[in-house]
């Protein structure tokens, strides 16, 4: 009986632990929501975490839809026990589509002083249909022509062990406390280098090197990615393309050389039969000749011959 009673008062600890700050900002006025989805999903204004690097460039238009291209443009390289090193996307496209929503939604609206926090869930594979749920933090804002987006905490497993002892009928969601990140110092819990593309690079701030602050020049990015998409519908890559350039311009030439090759046989034919050469001057029986030889269309026992039948005759 005592082991139950203490349980349940850790219990209860570590439920007011978990959920005394996001009771807080779930209870806030209205006005600071932009997008909600249940108790753990939300998207809304915060005051900036720091004025060092001054204030941001809001309001701003931008377009969802290259939000959601330079989105999609974020990848980095990680190795599978199976299948080696593959390309990830930072954010997943049901991830890439609500962001790019709110992002856009959002910094229309937002003032100098604010930046926008964001927590989504998402899913991992893990044993056979098992799923690791997870989420994903962070604060995002607009600055010098920049979407600025800063990772919190990245695929940060559910406790879903101790949401059950919270609720064993799982309907009820547990409160977490989240982490939104920071100008000034990393969480470390994006480790990886993103993969270089146009309108995209990391943030270098108060001379350190952020894996978790990213800059986005979302037109650049979105136009690049666009970019890089229809090559790859494209069936020729760039260097087949090339390729097929270099087989024109050869197929041109052998045409070319081909009828070339079929006058100066002609030419060789009327040579031969005494054919054309009241037409044709000795000098230009012989340049005939010389060009026939220099293609090795002759031998040079038969360019000795021909040449001396035309000088003999002068």
């Amino acid at each position: 009986m005592k082991k139950l009673v203490k349980y349940q008062i850790l219990v209860i600890f570590f439920t007011f632990c978990f959920s005394s700050t996001t009771f807080a900002g779930f209870f806030k006025e209205d006005k600071d929501i932009i997008w909600r989805s249940g108790l753990n999903q939300y998207i809304k204004y915060e005051k900036q975490d720091t004025t060092k690097f001054g204030a941001n460039d809001h309001p701003v238009e931008l377009d969802p839809k290259q939000i959601a291209n330079a989105l999609n443009a974020l990848e980095y390289t990680i190795k599978k026990m199976l299948t080696g090193e593959v390309l990830e996307g930072v954010f997943t496209i049901r991830q890439v589509n609500l962001l790019a929503k709110q992002f856009a939604k959002g910094l229309i609206d937002a003032q100098p002083g604010q930046d926008i926090i964001f927590v989504i869930e998402g899913t991992n594979p893990k044993l056979l249909i098992l799923t690791d749920k997870y989420f994903l933090t962070g604060r995002a804002f607009y600055k010098e022509g920049k979407l600025n987006i800063i990772i919190a905490d990245y695929n940060l497993v559910r406790n879903e062990a101790f949401e059950k002892v919270y609720d064993p009928s799982g309907k009820a969601a547990l409160p977490y406390t989240f982490n939104f990140g920071s100008r000034l110092k990393s969480r470390k819990r994006f480790k990886w280098l993103l993969m270089p593309a146009p309108g995209i690079e990391n943030k270098v701030a108060l001379g350190k090197f952020r894996r978790d602050w990213f800059l986005l020049d979302v037109p650049l990015a979105s136009q690049a990615l666009l970019a890089k998409i229809a090559e790859l519908k494209n069936p020729t890559s760039r260097n087949d393309r090339q390729i097929q350039i270099e087989a024109a311009k050869l197929a041109k030439e052998r045409r070319q050389m081909r009828a070339e090759m079929a006058r100066m046989r002609k030419e060789m034919k009327d040579i031969n039969s005494g054919a054309g050469s009241s037409s044709k001057t000795p000098e230009e029986r012989i340049v005939t000749l010389d060009q026939l030889l220099s293609k090795d269309l002759i031998t040079q026992e038969e360019y000795d011959v021909r040449r001396e039948e035309i000088l003999n005759d002068i």
